[in-house]
């Protein structure tokens, strides 16, 4: 099992891990941060086990992550944070799985 990757020194930078929903990590998912008008400022992919960080920070404001499997085998949820100049601890992000999107459909 791979865990969260260390928390940033620098305020603005984020990092994370991506998993399956059964805690395998995925490597080569595309990681898209998004400012708040919808313009790609960040991109990169996640590594070998699953991680991803930001080599330089952000601007205060409020961002989008987007993911993507190029595989299309998994699909993830966007999530929303407001950058302010402090320590953005790591983030886990689970994949939504054929089980999820099928509870999703019937009770949503």
């Amino acid at each position: 099992r791979v865990g969260l990757p260390i928390a940033p020194d620098s305020p603005n930078v984020i990092s994370g891990i991506v998993k399956d929903p059964r805690g395998n990590p995925l490597p080569n998912v595309l990681v898209e941060v998004k400012d708040s008008s919808g313009n790609p400022v960040r991109a990169f992919k996640t590594n070998g086990v699953g991680q991803f960080a930001s080599a330089t920070a952000l601007t205060n404001g409020v961002y989008t992550i987007e993911f993507e499997d190029p595989k299309e085998e998994n699909k993830f949820d966007a999530i929303q944070f407001e950058a302010k100049s402090e320590i953005i601890l790591p983030i886990e992000i689970i994949s939504v799985d054929k089980r999820e999107e099928l509870r999703r459909e019937l009770f949503n």
